[in-house]
């Protein structure tokens, strides 16, 4: 079995994030789900990335960038190879693919993208992974939620993308991980995929997935929330 440390909106308190990391030593990999600063620059992602790290060399981090992280600091996640926007990704635990960003509302934060440009960012790498025959688990991770499931609530009211709900039902990924939301922390089955929104990790809010194989092959998923 694999245990998996989920983390959203760290809003650059790397102090906060380190101390939830360290308190799984047993756990070498990181999952990120947007918005590592708080309108913060490269040096401050390099900062929160840093501090997640610390000295254990194996740990390994992936991530996808929020609607509250300016361009030099994505610049910064792209170019560390931490970053998982744009490509499919081959984790010892799964394939992950991810799109960063806020759905964009007032225009008001860094990464903001309308539904066509959330589409544009992940379906196909989405529709790459979750060919015929796929074996290996499949993970989604995304900043902003599906719309309609239990991680997209504000005020009452579904606030998630549209577009991701379409993908989460038409492929059908395993784990779809996101954030965004800090009020609607969940886990959560919605048709078949596991939904995680961890919370604001910078309130110390997290999450832990575990992923095993079951007697038939197939991967076993299940997460917990933590703070």
């Amino acid at each position: 079995m694999t245990k998996i440390l989920v983390l959203s909106d760290i809003h650059g308190r790397g102090d906060i994030a380190a101390a939830v990391a360290d308190s799984y030593p047993e756990i070498d990999h990181i999952l990120v789900a947007g918005d590592i600063t708080n309108f913060g620059d490269a040096d401050e992602a390099r900062s929160v990335a840093q501090a997640l790290i610390g000295d254990r060399a194996p740990r390994s981090i992936l991530l996808v960038a929020g609607n509250c992280d300016p361009l030099s600091a994505r610049r910064y996640m792209s170019a560390a190879r931490l970053d998982i926007e744009g490509r499919a990704f081959e984790a010892p635990f799964g394939t992950l693919v991810g799109a960063g960003g806020g759905l964009k509302r007032a225009g008001l934060t860094s990464f903001e993208r309308r539904e066509g440009e959330l589409k544009e960012a992940l379906e196909k790498w989405l529709a790459l992974a979750s060919g015929e025959g796929r074996q290996r688990p499949l993970i989604v991770m995304t900043h902003s939620p599906p719309y309609g499931t239990n991680a997209d609530r504000l005020g009452g009211k579904h606030v998630g993308s549209t577009e991701y709900a379409r993908m989460l039902l038409e492929y059908a990924p395993d784990v779809w991980i996101c954030g965004h939301i800090h009020e609607s922390r969940c886990v959560s089955l919605e048709d078949g995929t596991l939904v995680v929104n961890p919370g604001p990790c910078g309130s110390g809010c997290h999450a832990i997935l575990e992923i095993k194989e079951g007697p038939d092959g197939k991967a076993l998923v299940r997460a917990e929330l933590s703070k």
